[in-house]
């Protein structure tokens, strides 16, 4: 009969092989339209980025996590423990950044030239590679504060002083790691509320259309769902995906470090929730990736 930990490593390898399959293919069709295409789409460039971003995602936080849930001999010094710790944190924030970025991007793409966002509309496309290389400097600094002043528990097992998510160890009992995990909060916080802004202009821009061209198909028998409509419940479930998954996952690690509670069900939950939104994002922009309207753009 299998254990807790040999079941929870079955549901992170099928996670882990599922997400990881899922952004390489988003990664390689991506590609292919960016070198093949005549123009340049910026958003092409923005989508490699996320699916290469989640794909390091469960090479750095999916395969560790498994190995120690089947008890294989960690083979990595306390070095290279602490590099993998630093590479996870690095892979999750550009994922998150490109996400906003993403989200940012279409919001300015569909809105009408009339708009007070007509010169950012022609100046956006320009901005995506500066940006992605900001996002690579920020996570860089900011998560090097972590490699240079992260401490390793007092005891390397499993005890009281600290809980074991893969190869990261998270001692709730020092002062540093509490630190880095509210600076880690209000950093998801930001970005998750810019993405959620700005996919909520979205929905409100595809809506507004729709409701301007109703009148002319008023008289329509067709049931078909209109490309927008699609669009807006493709974008609708990107942002509700990302919110459930990466929302609730630092707050379990949050309420771990305030009440000096650690148990097994919050940690594994919050390690799954991590893996959660890179295993289904590359699905859903697969699906949108022909899908969002350029109606706006001659607005």
């Amino acid at each position: 009969m299998l254990t807790l930990d040999e079941i929870l490593g079955i549901v992170y390898l099928q996670l882990t092989g599922t997400g990881f399959l899922g952004n390489v293919t988003l990664l390689i069709l991506n590609s292919f339209n960016f070198l093949t295409a005549h123009t340049i789409r910026p958003k092409n460039v923005i989508i490699i980025h996320l699916a290469f971003s989640n794909a390091m995602v469960f090479l750095f936080r999916g395969i560790p996590t498994i190995t120690s849930l089947w008890k294989v001999k960690c083979v990595l010094d306390r070095i290279g423990i602490k590099i993998v710790t630093y590479l996870q944190t690095i892979t999750r924030g550009l994922s998150l950044n490109s996400t906003c970025l993403l989200s940012v991007f279409q919001a300015i793409t569909i809105s009408p030239n009339n708009s007070m966002w007509a010169q950012l509309k022609f100046k956006a496309p320009k901005c995506i590679i500066p940006c992605l290389v900001l996002c690579w400097i920020f996570n860089l600094l900011l998560d090097m504060l972590i490699f240079l002043r992260y401490d390793d528990p007092k005891n390397s097992t499993v005890s009281k002083y600290g809980c074991n998510t893969g190869y990261r160890a998270l001692d709730i009992y020092n002062n540093n790691n509490i630190k880095f995990a509210i600076l880690t909060f209000v950093h998801d916080t930001i970005f998750a509320c810019l993405m959620m802004s700005s996919s909520i202009h979205m929905v409100l821009m595809l809506y507004r259309h729709k409701r301007n061209v109703n009148h002319i198909h008023s008289n329509s028998t067709s049931t078909k769902v209109s490309p927008e409509i699609r669009a807006t419940q493709a974008i609708l479930l990107l942002v509700a995906t990302f919110v459930l998954f990466n929302i609730f996952s630092p707050i379990f690690i949050l309420c771990m470090f305030y009440f000096k509670f650690t148990n097994t069900w919050m940690i594994h939950t919050s390690a799954l929730l991590s893996l959660c939104y890179p295993t289904v994002s590359p699905f859903i922009l697969i699906s949108i990736s022909n899908q969002i309207p350029s109606f706006c753009a001659h607005g």
